[in-house]
């Protein structure tokens, strides 16, 4: 598996600063990596053989050694107590488990029987196109995908797209089912739109060295791990007391907090960099005027001015460049900064919670609606949301392995996170039904 980083957003660059979601960003390193393939890896195909403690499965990747134990929890649809003896060749299995560092032995941990004519993802870059076959290049190996009259497509901004309008070196996301030589059957096709992630930074410089500097993740009770940023003449450094700053401003030991992207080769670059007072503080109410640089928040405690200057930083979701005059009297706010007296506030930082801004990530809890293909129609608190699906998303159904879209119930309490589309859709990175059926 290869090393991927993970930046994790929040709604206003307030949770960036204070890090509300409990998240870190990191690069993890050779032994994090294997561990993540360890705990949370999954192979699914069609038995070729079983013999012993051992079955090979045909994949679309190719033949794969999947081995069990005494512990390896077995799932048969109307067996109890299901064991290695009641597979058969030609079964449709799906395991989780974990990889050997070489070669394509797994080592499973659970392995559920399913329905032949279940879909499966895969995701990759195009290798070849040919005239009915699809060669997609995964982190496994090179997969062999199928395509018909019956498959459908997806590719951005290409009206009624084809299997003309992929092209070798496109990134794809393929949903289909096994054929009996474990290769994939597509059900559609579909090019996602290409694009950096954006995110947030937050934690302690450890180094700094040229345009880059070194960032340790730590969060709450997590140990974090070491991030290198890049940076350049773009990045737009705050550092207090310090006009006109740079990278040369920052020290080992600041607390930081910033904005950036991950590019498509996984490096980071940094578009804000702020350093942090010791005293840095937070303050949530709702805005209940404004007047030339101050804003005046109405919070559980009573008024409070928020004060602001030219070095503030204002977040609004939907809102490009925005200005304090662009907050409007009623909207949610947080403030980071550091408190004046108990009336006054000095914000280095301000931000209004919500909005639907392309590309922001979001969360949504509520009750499903209506189950589609690819969508779910969710009730939430402020109103109906339909949350799009794809082969990447992922899905935790209490009591169901390998969980897909076709587990999910119209009633269901259901959490989705993910990106949001210009059209106001959630695009889900996980869709998980909640326990205790509490949205």
């Amino acid at each position: 598996m290869s090393a991927k980083l993970a930046l994790f957003t929040g709604a206003t660059l307030l949770t960036l600063v204070f890090g509300s979601v409990g998240g870190v960003a990191a690069l993890p390193d050779g032994s994090a990596t294997e561990n993540l393939a360890r705990r949370g890896a999954r192979v699914y195909g069609v038995v070729e053989t079983v013999e012993d403690e051992t079955l090979v499965l045909a994949t679309p990747v190719g033949s794969v050694t999947l081995v069990t134990d005494a512990n390896t929890r077995f799932r048969i649809p109307d067996v109890e107590e299901a064991g290695l003896d009641d597979l058969a060749i030609g079964d449709t299995l799906a395991a989780n488990g974990w990889w050997e560092k070489e070669g394509s032995t797994f080592h499973a941990f659970g392995v559920a029987q399913l329905k032949a004519d279940r879909a499966f993802p895969l995701a990759g870059k195009l290798d070849e196109v040919g005239e009915d076959t699809l060669a997609v290049e995964t982190e496994r190996g090179v997969a062999t995908v199928y395509v018909d009259g019956e498959t459908g497509y997806h590719v951005p901004d290409v009206e009624q797209p084809s299997l003309d309008d992929l092209e070798e070196g496109m990134r794809v996301i393929v949903k289909g089912t096994l054929r009996p030589d474990g290769s994939m059957l597509a059900q559609m096709v579909a090019v996602p739109h290409v694009g950096p992630r954006q995110g947030r930074l937050q934690g302690e410089v450890l180094a700094v060295e040229g345009d880059t500097f070194t960032l340790h993740t730590a969060s709450g009770r997590r140990s974090g791990r070491q991030l290198t940023v890049q940076t350049d003449e773009t990045t737009e450094f705050r550092v207090p007391e310090v006009e006109h700053p740079s990278i040369a401003d920052l020290e080992v030991g600041d607390r930081v907090a910033g904005e950036g992207h991950v590019g498509e080769d996984g490096s980071v670059h940094a578009s804000l960099v702020m350093v942090l007072p010791e005293d840095v503080a937070r303050l949530s109410g709702e805005a209940a005027a404004i007047e030339g640089t101050t804003l005046a928040l109405d919070t559980l405690g009573g008024r409070v001015n928020v004060l602001t200057d030219s070095d503030t930083v204002v977040r609004i979701p939907g809102v490009e460049d925005p200005v304090l005059d662009d907050i409007e009297v009623g909207s949610q706010v947080t403030a980071a900064g550091i408190w004046d007296d108990e009336a006054t506030f000095h914000a280095i930082a301000v931000g209004v919670h919500g909005g639907r801004r392309a590309g922001q990530p979001g969360v949504l809890r509520g009750r499903v609606i209506s189950v589609e293909t690819d969508s779910l129609l969710l009730g939430t608190q402020h109103g109906p949301v339909t949350v799009v699906v794809n082969g990447e998303t992922r899905y935790r159904v209490p009591g169901v392995d390998n969980a897909g879209i076709e587990d999910l119930e119209a009633g269901a309490a259901v959490g989705a996170r993910g990106t949001w589309n210009e059209n106001g859709t959630l695009q889900a990175a996980g869709v998980a039904v909640l326990r205790g059926d509490n949205p």
